[in-house]
């Protein structure tokens, strides 16, 4: 009876664990088709990016990085973690995390391209390819949380602050912040708001082009 009752537990967890971290599919929206990019400039670039996010265990803010089973050191982890679940007690029961494959400085690095292609730069998909500068991306803050406000809704946020770094360029600063007011938590409410954070990455990025 014991061992019976152990594995029943044993099965419960393992299956927490499961729905406790889940992969999201998210992607770089394109630029809408009202946005006419600019003439090129015969300028090429080559675009990479590194993740440089502080990861914290329990930290005091839902929009600092975190991951529920302590792997802050774990890149393969932190490159894939863009958000922690939330209960309704706004305390973290789970992780957020992009499909194999996927990281989020690659996601940051393909946001930072469209606007490049947009301001009317060619960009490459390999260094040192002849005449093409390279722009380095450092991702500072990329991060998607959500707060409750008031009894029946809730802000779910994403927040970003890179620093690109251009051979021959001041060094930019791009800092964004979307938020959305919602009822209910559901699964498409996390990718779009971490689509439209990248979306923000892409306007603010060619406004300073």
């Amino acid at each position: 009876m014991v061992r019976s009752v152990l594995g029943i537990a044993v099965v419960v967890l393992l299956a927490g664990c499961a729905i406790n971290r889940s992969e999201v599919d998210v992607k770089v929206v394109p630029p809408v088709e009202s946005q006419a990019p600019a003439p090129s400039n015969g300028k090429k670039v080559y675009i990479s990016a590194i993740d440089d996010r502080v990861f914290q265990i329990k930290p005091d803010s839902p929009d600092i990085p975190s991951l529920k089973y302590n792997e802050i050191d774990n890149k393969s982890i932190t490159e894939r973690v863009f958000a922690r679940k939330r209960n309704t007690y706004n305390m973290p029961i789970g992780d957020w995390l992009l499909p194999k494959g996927q990281t989020v400085s690659g996601l940051v690095a393909d946001a930072v391209a469209a606007a490049y292609r947009q301001a009317g730069y060619e960009v490459v998909s390999t260094s040192g390819v002849r005449d093409a500068s390279e722009v380095k991306v450092h991702v500072i803050e990329f991060w998607s949380w959500i707060k409750l406000q008031g009894v029946f809704e809730k802000v779910i946020s994403n927040k970003s602050l890179l620093k690109i770094k251009a051979a021959g360029a001041p060094e930019q600063q791009v800092n964004t912040l979307v938020n959305e007011t919602i009822k209910v938590t559901r699964e498409d409410d996390w990718k779009n708001i971490t689509e439209k954070g990248l979306e923000a990455i892409t306007q603010e990025t060619l406004k300073q082009l």
